[in-house]
């Protein structure tokens, strides 16, 4: 018997293998952005690679500086451009939206696929039973030039999903509850699984969020069992599943039980993912910005969220409220369903889709001494700018109600 990322690890490197094996595995999919492509294409240069070995899919997209904010970024972009175009392979254009997203979205992925991204985050892809597995320039320089690259395949965590999820309270309430008990390091180079009668109330959306976060407790990968609702997101039937969801008696290494009839909202609070509270802990703290959209939580269900906090509100007095939509289509979504009318009327920000503040790369980066609320992914120190700022994660209803009241409040309590 075998875990996901035990049979998925199997199936690219042609030969069965169980954790604790080191294998040569082919990704079906390798994906770069325009921070991190063009140093790669870079060391392929130094290295003296003339022609890329690998036959899966390789796709550049523009994501993280866009639209471009300096020469150096507008670069970054031409160069992965002219090189994709060249070279015949995919460039995903600056503004079609953030690569994890996009890659869902598109159904580039799919479940049982290997994916390598130059992006940590890499990991969210596990949302529709992808591994996604987020690797360094060098890594994936050698997977260009070999075709292939080493894993170590990995052990697994069990968690399973019980109940269902209260009134604000999402998805990301799950992985920030999952964080609170591993902590930074609890699934080093782990696979996270998650499985349980819970799933069939969590769309994909609520699924990203979760997997998104599983690089925070040092995961390899974090992946949600594909169950109907995946099957029928691809057109792929329940046997083809099979082949993917771990097998009955395969070997887990931990298991966690998560009650999501008794979880509320979450805070993680400065200066780690990890530290994670009840939200009714920080009510009343102040916040000058707001920051909402990113590859996990700028959905169109986060911003359905978002907008039912703010309609017929306005955003308080000196706080800036940032909104995201994680891709073009989730924006035009939000158009026709009058949610941007919200965000305006609010006195909300639209940003077009990119990685922008979440990164501290540029589109609101926060100055010293500043405290920004976000449903994003990181609150290192100086992770959104200044190191003299402070950064506080949470679901998407618990930042917009931030954004209204000007500080931090429990909205199953307040709204």
């Amino acid at each position: 018997p075998k875990t996901m990322a035990e049979k998925i690890l199997s199936r690219a490197s042609g030969r069965s293998s169980m954790a604790g094996d080191y294998v040569w595995a082919v990704p079906d999919i390798v994906y770069l952005n325009d921070l991190m492509g063009p140093v790669t294409l870079s060391v392929i240069r130094k290295i003296g690679v003339t022609k890329i070995d690998y036959r899966g899919k390789l796709i550049f997209i523009a994501d993280h500086i866009y639209p471009p904010k300096d020469v150096p970024s507008a670069n970054n972009i031409n160069i992965i451009r002219q090189y994709a175009e060249e070279n015949g392979f995919t460039f995903i254009q600056g503004g079609e939206g953030i690569e994890h997203t996009v890659l869902i979205e598109k159904r580039l992925v799919g479940p049982g696929d290997l994916a390598v991204g130059t992006d940590s985050h890499t990991v969210t892809l596990g949302a529709v039973g992808c591994m996604g597995v987020g690797m360094g320039i060098t890594d994936v320089s050698a997977i260009m030039a070999l075709g292939k690259n080493w894993f170590l395949v990995p052990e697994s965590i069990l968690i399973d999903l019980k109940g269902r999820l209260r009134r604000y309270v999402s998805g990301k309430d799950i992985i920030l509850s999952v964080l609170k008990i591993l902590k930074e390091d609890g699934a080093n180079y782990m696979s996270m699984e998650f499985h349980g009668e819970a799933l069939r109330y969590l769309s994909i959306d609520q699924r990203m969020a979760i997997a998104n976060m599983t690089v925070e407790a040092g995961a390899k990968a974090g992946m949600i069992e594909p169950d109907g609702l995946v099957g029928k997101f691809f057109d792929i039937d329940d046997e083809d599943l099979k082949n993917v969801r771990s097998d009955e008696g395969a070997h887990f290494d931990q298991r966690l039980d998560i009650d999501l009839d008794s979880l509320g909202p979450q805070i993680a609070v400065p200066y780690s993912p990890a530290n994670v509270h009840n939200v009714r802990e920080y009510v009343g703290t102040r916040v000058d910005q707001v920051y909402i959209g990113n590859c996990a939580n700028g959905t169109i269900t986060d911003l359905r969220e978002a907008a039912e906090i703010l309609r017929n509100r306005t955003v308080a007095k000196g706080v800036k409220l940032i909104i995201v939509p994680g891709s073009r289509d989730i924006y035009r979504q939000a158009i026709k369903e009058g949610l941007i009318d919200i965000f305006l009327d609010a006195g909300a920000v639209i940003s077009p889709p990119n990685c922008g503040a979440c990164a501290g790369l540029h589109m609101g980066v926060l100055g010293d001494g500043e405290t920004a609320i976000s449903n994003t992914n990181r609150n290192f120190r100086g992770r959104m700018g200044s190191s003299e700022s402070k950064v506080y994660l949470a679901n998407t209803y618990v930042a917009a109600a931030a954004a209204i009241e000007g500080m931090i409040i429990d909205p199953e309590a307040s709204l």
